[in-house]
């Protein structure tokens, strides 16, 4: 397993947050996902960059804050823009772009073209492919 240290992390001001995030988007979080959550919310990874099969280097910006005083919080951005009303955001890269929760799986919600590519089977994996 890398080792991922995490840089302005928000602590939780209400435990019950992420509770109450999956009551409103009404799907339940994958349980590593919740797991970063409590102890790094709204923090950025110190390796952040990952590859897919046909591009280098892309990059991850941070997870979105489960605090609703934060300004990149996810209760401010839900729902999305998109066509897609299911899909359930916790993360952003530099260029506005979301990740979001589809079918359990993690994928980047493209905000141009309101159209999802897949980038790992779980939040698991995702950390795995994070490198420097």
């Amino acid at each position: 397993m890398k080792v991922i240290t995490w840089k302005y992390v928000k602590p939780l001001v209400d435990a019950g947050s992420i509770a109450e995030y999956e009551s409103l988007v009404g799907t339940t979080l994958p349980e590593d996902l919740k797991n970063t959550i409590r102890t790094n919310n709204g923090g950025r990874p110190s390796l952040k960059y990952y590859d897919l099969a046909l591009e280098k280097d892309k990059e991850f910006k941070s997870l979105l804050s489960f605090n609703r005083g934060d300004v990149e919080n996810v209760f401010a951005f839900y729902p999305l823009d998109s066509a897609n009303k299911k899909l359930v955001p916790f993360a952003t890269d530099p260029a506005g772009n979301f990740f979001v929760v589809k079918n359990g799986a993690i994928h980047l919600w493209l905000h141009e073209q309101d159209r999802t590519m897949l980038v790992a089977e779980s939040f698991s994996a995702f950390l795995e492919m994070l490198h420097d």
